[in-house]
Formats: structure tokens, sequence, C-alpha cells
């Protein structure tokens, strides 16, 4: 069933407090997915620490709310160059966590763990040719995750690895098929592996930042003029331009006047 037979051993840790949900992951991941080799389980995070020294798992699925410490500390306990593994969040449904989830570029299961879902997500985790920065993206995603509101800076996935990006370097976000093109300020790109639908879920709290058109969003903060001698073109920064819906043109107009002198 799973297209996840071709890959080498995933060695797995299951951390949860319920001994329910780690059963009932274990059960479907020996049943449907026989890359994965769960090595150990834990019930608390210091169980947990004990776990990855003893086995040294590749991947751990882990619950972020447990007594005594939470999920999110788990690293705290190692030095950076001790951690060879990487995370895939399971969790109760809570928006705000969603949303750091995808600021902080982890993957995610939703309790109860179905059969689909984790198919979708260990695809995704086995596709990924960077299993990097974990540190650097669990301080991110506690940040987000503890405030409940868009952090300055969001880590971007592309085929090159984990990019930190601050919010206010970008000018423009451009759809690519499945991809999304990041034009920053001093003029580089990143092609994110993720849609441009994703991003605009991802900023919709952001004012700054406005979907002109069904394939480009913006950042008003650059921009520098706006033309309709030849059809509704906005001009950002750096030249570049993107063109406006007609749809959305009053929109604009409304989203700009915060921003005018």
């Amino acid at each position: 069933m799973s297209s996840l037979t071709s890959f080498e051993t995933i060695r797995a840790l299951l951390v949860d407090d319920e001994k329910a949900v780690r059963s009932a992951l274990r059960e479907i991941l020996h049943q449907n997915f026989p890359a994965i080799q769960v090595v150990g389980e834990a019930a608390s995070i210091p169980e947990a620490v004990r776990e990855i020294h003893t086995h040294n798992p590749t991947l751990i699925f882990l619950d972020i709310e447990m007594p005594g410490y939470s999920g999110l500390q788990l690293v705290e306990f190692f030095n950076p160059q001790e951690i060879n593994f990487d995370i895939i969040f399971v969790t109760a449904f809570n928006e705000y966590a969603i949303q750091a989830f995808k600021i902080s570029a982890f993957d995610y299961l939703l309790k109860p763990v179905n059969t689909q879902d984790l198919e979708q997500t260990l695809s995704r985790y086995a596709g990924k040719v960077q299993k990097q920065k974990i540190v650097e993206r669990v301080k991110l995603l506690k940040e987000s995750y503890t405030h409940e509101k868009l952090p300055a800076q969001i880590a971007v996935s592309s085929s090159q690895g984990i990019d930190f990006v601050q919010l206010e370097n970008i000018i423009a976000l451009e759809a690519s098929g499945t991809y999304t093109k990041i034009q920053l300020k001093e003029g580089s790109s990143i092609l994110a592996s993720k849609p441009l639908g994703e991003f605009e879920t991802l900023l919709q709290n952001h004012t700054s930042f406005f979907r002109a058109h069904r394939s480009y969003i913006i950042n008003l903060k650059y921009v520098r003029k706006f033309s309709n001698k030849e059809g509704d073109v906005i001009i950002l920064l750096n030249e570049l331009e993107v063109p406006l819906s007609r749809y959305r043109k009053k929109e604009f107009e409304s989203a700009i006047a915060e921003f005018r002198i």
C-alpha cells in the first residue's frame, strides 16, 4: 500500500503520555508501513531522552501537551550536534498549533491518527532532502505556538533545504505550479516547495500582505507605483511588476489607504 517501501528503514520513537495513542500509532505503522521500524516508546520527555540515547531513532512522533515537560522542550536536552533525528508532531486539533507547525516547516498529525493522513505525512517526510536546522525550527515553533501570532520570520522548505526568511524582506510571492517563488528585497529569490495557497493561509493575519492576483501575493510596504495604462499593474521595489486582478482592485485601493501619506 505505502510508497515508503522503497525507502531505507526509518527508525521511529513514539512519544506520548497516553498509552492508547502510542499503541494505536504503533499498530497502524506495523500494518501499513513496513519501512518504519518502531524502536521504542516513551510516556514523558525524560523517558524519551533515555530512549533516544539508547536506540538512536531517525524520526520521532512527538506529542506537545504532556505533563512535566512539553514536547517542545525535547531538543533542550541535547547539544545541537547530537540531534540526528527529525520530528513529526502528533497533537489534538488546535488552529494556532497547526499554523505554528507550518511557520516552522514541521509535519504534524492530528489525533486520532488515521492511515491516510499518516501516509501523506510520511511521504512528505521521506521526500525531503533535508533533516536539518531542527533546533532553530523548534525555537520558531515555540515562539509562534506560545504567542499565538505570526512571528517576524518563517521557515521555508525548498529543494536546497530550509531557509529562515524575515517577513519584512519579502517583496512578493509568485505561484509556480505547485511551488512558490519568493522574491526578496536584496534581489534574490527562493523556490519554496509549497503552493501559493498555503502561504496565503499562513499570512492571512498579516496586514502587509495582499493577494493581488491568483498568481501573486505582494507586500504592500514595497508598492512603489500603480499603473493602469495597459491593464492594472502594481510596480514594487526593484521594479518588480505584478498584475492586479480587476476583481481585487477596490480591495487593493482600500488596503493601500493606510500606507498613503
